[in-house]
């Protein structure tokens, strides 16, 4: 097949006007330029006033039938009609505008740390490769970039990397269908989404871990914890509004607050348990006796404080002992009064006393699952943070972007 059997095809690419992940479809303005080679359209310029071009209205001439495959927009084929540009040596030039939306999967694994490949697939409705002879046009083209971007405007969500291309020929019946793919490699920038959702995430999650530092009879403790879950509650709805309802895989940044929402409501649990234990009395519970050995195990000193005997003014032994006389003056009987007054003391003393020892254990105990608490939930938001971090591809990998 001769050259002027052939048809050339370069897009223009000016902006990525939208990435909707949501119904997985990408809007760009373009503008494709065809170029074919007309022999009805060949004529000498000496015989007609060095004319060399001309420009025909876009249903004077017969253009090739070359489609964008995998257009998701209404009306399929959404180019602007516009004039052909003819030489006199039969070239043609056509050079529509449009704006289209492609069908591309937008993968959204790693989001907000993702990068996406979409292409453009091209190709005759109707003709075979015998027939249309379909290339692409990269003369002035690197390797690298086969769409031609001297108009285009940087993206405020999308770094463009690379815009390679391929022909692909497919046989089919003794014959071969030609299609072209243009491929656009993005990438998110994560600016607006690290200051707006992962900072503010990970200030949350610290915010909670600090709440554990808290006393119990703090009432702020537990509506700490609870604002911390709301808002997380709140960030992942913010996420589920850009994603598409798919099972096929979840944004890291949806299961890192996922996770931080379990961690949270967990926490919770655990801060009702310690505020539970902390206001525990001896009139409502008692401390089992595995209970008292395990925390009183753990530290004696503190739990177990030496109490200080209630100090006797009154001997009781010598009381005792004129108890025992059998004429008992009147004097006797008064300090027989006085001692059951302070037998009567003494008990209420006792009990006082070993009522607020058991109050102190059990406050101790809320403290030990308090600290306990701490440290706990701290290595479980810290580990599963740094899984996701090391985990995310591309996290810290910068690539030379197409200004």
């Amino acid at each position: 097949m001769s050259d002027k059997d052939k048809q050339t095809l370069c897009p223009f690419c000016q902006r990525i006007m939208l990435a909707d992940e949501k119904n997985q479809v990408l809007t760009l303005v373009i503008w494709t330029q065809y170029t074919w080679h007309d022999y009805k359209m060949i004529w000498d310029p000496k015989e007609y006033g060095n004319i060399t071009s001309v420009q025909m209205p876009n249903s004077a001439l017969w253009r090739p039938d070359i489609l964008l495959f995998n257009s998701a927009d209404e009306h399929f084929d959404a180019s602007f009609p516009v004039n052909f540009v003819v030489n006199s040596d039969g070239s043609v030039l056509l050079a529509p505008p449009a704006i289209i939306r492609i069908s591309c999967s937008l993968s959204m694994t790693w989001f907000p740390y993702d990068d996406q490949l979409c292409y453009m697939k091209f190709g005759s409705w109707t003709y075979t490769g015998s027939r249309l002879n379909l290339e692409i046009e990269d003369t002035d083209l690197t390797e690298k970039n086969k769409i031609d971007l001297s108009y285009y405007v940087p993206n405020g969500e999308f770094d463009l990397l690379a815009t390679p291309a391929q022909r692909i020929a497919t046989p089919f019946k003794g014959d071969q269908y030609v299609e072209l793919y243009f491929y656009m490699h993005l990438k998110r920038k994560t600016l607006y989404y690290g200051l707006n959702w992962i900072v503010p995430s990970v200030l949350i999650s610290l915010s909670n871990i600090v709440g554990f530092t808290m006393p119990p009879e703090c009432g702020e403790k537990i509506t700490l914890q609870i604002t911390n879950l709301l808002s997380v509650t709140v960030f992942l709805g913010m996420v589920s509004d850009v994603t598409p309802p798919t099972s096929e895989s979840i944004p890291v940044i949806a299961a890192f607050l996922s996770i931080n929402l379990v961690i949270l409501g967990t926490s919770i649990i655990f801060t009702l348990v310690v505020v539970n234990i902390h206001f525990r009395s001896a009139k409502t519970h008692v401390m089992g006796a595995w209970s008292v050995t395990s925390f009183h195990e753990t530290d004696e000193t503190v739990i177990l404080s030496d109490k200080k005997p209630l100090e006797k003014k009154v001997r009781i032994q010598e009381i005792e002992k004129l108890q025992s006389d059998n004429k008992l003056t009147l004097m006797e009987e008064m300090l027989a009064e006085i001692l059951e007054i302070l037998n009567a003391f003494k008990t209420l003393r006792d009990e006082e006393e070993e009522e607020e020892d058991q109050q102190s254990d059990w406050r101790f105990c809320a403290m030990v699952v308090d600290r306990f608490s701490l440290f706990l939930f701290t290595f479980l938001i810290f580990s599963f943070s740094a899984v996701v971090f090391f985990a995310t591809p591309n996290i810290l990998d910068a690539q030379p972007v197409i200004e």
